[in-house]
């Protein structure tokens, strides 16, 4: 907790938070964590078994990683399709602010890129509590790796991309409040509120893509995203839209 405490003095005086120097998963923590009406917090400097989309596994190193999740609830009508695209524009918001740097991107729906590399990851995990909508939003970025760190998919830290390295306790804090701020508006106003802030991010406007779902499979060009954050493909047979990225595939 020590190690935290610069980091506490920082965040909203009604968060529930919990700090470890390693642990499992942050999402596994929140998730198993008793339900409250407090919005709840889940840092650490270490993860030993990192959650990533689609049950992949999300790389990381002690303190070279900010890694954290935030427990929230939505009422039960609101659509949180497009709340991993308002979690990313919180995130890029705050990197172009601290590190001084632009060209971000966000690749539909839960991925940063900089300069087509990874540089950090949303996971999204949500369950019925009562009549409202208890969202886990799981969040990992690259802050000062190890270079020798070996992953399928090509990566990038934030000490390769500004001369400025900010204190990795006051970055986060800065991510945690934006997300804060943005996911309650999403949930006042939705994602449309957000879409034409989208634009300038979207790693995927204009790129072809082949959807192989073993109901239907097409392919097209993606044309941006609807007002609920659903990817939209311009196809032989008209836009469609979609809601995951597990059957996509870059052409």
């Amino acid at each position: 907790m020590v190690y935290y405490s610069s980091l506490v003095e920082l965040l909203p005086k009604d968060l529930e938070c919990h700090f470890f120097d390693s642990i499992e998963s942050t999402n596994l923590f929140l998730t198993n964590r008793p339900f409250s009406n407090k919005v709840q917090l889940c840092v650490t400097r270490e993860q030993t078994q990192g959650k990533g989309q689609h049950g992949r596994h999300w790389e990381s190193q002690r303190d070279g990683s900010i890694l954290f999740s935030i427990r929230r609830y939505f009422q039960q009508e609101c659509n949180l399709n497009g709340l991993s695209l308002v979690i990313g524009l919180a995130i890029v918001k705050v990197l172009e602010k601290e590190c001084l740097v632009e060209g971000f991107k966000i690749k539909w729906p839960n991925d940063i890129y900089f300069e087509d590399k990874k540089l950090a990851g949303i996971l999204l995990e949500n369950q019925m509590q009562s009549k409202n909508q208890s969202v886990v939003i799981g969040v990992g970025i690259n802050y000062a790796l190890d270079q020798n760190m070996v992953c399928k998919i090509p990566w990038i830290d934030l000490a390769k991309i500004t001369k400025t390295l900010p204190d990795i306790k006051l970055l986060t804090a800065e991510i945690i409040n934006n997300i804060l701020v943005m996911s309650d508006h999403f949930s006042a106003f939705g994602f449309d509120d957000f879409k034409s802030d989208w634009k300038r991010y979207d790693m995927l406007q204009g790129k072809r893509v082949k959807i192989t779902d073993i109901e239907e499979s097409f392919e097209g060009e993606v044309v941006g995203v609807s007002s609920k954050g659903a990817l939209k493909i311009f196809t032989k047979d008209g836009v469609k839209e979609l809601y995951s990225s597990r059957h996509i595939e870059y052409i």
